[in-house]
């Protein structure tokens, strides 16, 4: 029996546009009224997924900034913190690498500096909450996620210029087309998802989850309803124990009535 379900959002729940289907509501209550818990999991800051969810916002649990921030009936129930200096130091890496902007992400809000249009209206979309800074290594805030945006080569040319360098102190990952996450060493979603599972005395055999990109590799990992979505690259497949419609398709949604409220 599923007692416990975890997604992403991008190229996952969301739809081509970005928005949550119309469904979700609907689907969600019935879950609730299985007593099924429903674990958002993303890249994004808390303060834009509870405000993504309004009016349901409360009625979720949060893997936020891919595993380094998570909220658990509207508590915070972990977060991990990463050191100043090694922050700066990631800081000043950055400014010598083309064409990326670096987002550092707080509890008072992610932090960035002036840059172009182009980098905003990207940025815009995932951090709602935000300060624009002439100087990151005087930001004072406790950072638990820096994240670069690079709008030409994030893969090959950042990726690998910050794996080089940073790679045995943080988990580094790739979480979207143009989106590098860094989190302290050993965070990571599935990390997360494992905490609120022993919270809960919830079981592998009683998760489902559903993921698209790298950044779900290890949530994929901690359930056996794992499913990759159809959309996603043909090298995540391996990861998952079933594929899921295109979220195009409105693939959760259909994946979650055929297996659960349809029995």
């Amino acid at each position: 029996m599923i007692r416990l379900i975890a997604t992403d959002m991008d190229g996952t729940l969301l739809d081509e546009k970005g928005q949550i289907p119309q469904e979700f509501a609907n689907t969600l209550e019935k879950l609730e009224n299985r007593n099924i818990k429903f674990v958002v999991a993303s890249g994004r800051p808390y303060y834009t997924l509870y405000e993504n969810f309004t009016p349901l916002s409360d009625k979720l649990y949060y893997i936020c900034d891919n595993g380094a921030f998570v909220v658990e009936n509207g508590e915070i129930v972990s977060i991990s913190i990463i050191d100043k200096d090694k922050v700066n130091e990631l800081i000043k890496c950055v400014e010598f690498i083309p064409n990326a902007e670096i987002i550092l992400c707080g509890k008072n809000g992610a932090y960035h500096r002036p840059c172009s249009d182009e980098f905003t209206t990207e940025i815009d979309k995932y951090y709602i909450k935000k300060h624009i800074v002439d100087d990151l290594t005087k930001v004072n805030d406790e950072i638990f996620k820096i994240t670069i945006c690079n709008l030409t080569s994030t893969t090959n040319n950042t990726y690998e210029t910050i794996k080089h360098k940073f790679s045995s102190d943080f988990m580094i990952v790739v979480s979207g087309e143009v989106w590098i996450d860094i989190m302290n060493e050993g965070v990571n979603k599935g990390a997360a998802l494992r905490k609120i599972q022993e919270d809960q005395n919830i079981s592998y055999d009683e998760t489902m989850v559903f993921g698209d990109f790298y950044n779900d590799v290890e949530m994929l990992k901690k359930a056996h309803y794992s499913f990759v979505m159809e959309n996603a690259n043909d090298d995540m497949k391996q990861y998952g124990n079933f594929i899921a419609p295109k979220n195009t398709e409105n693939g959760v949604i259909k994946t979650i009535e055929k297996y659960i409220l349809n029995h």
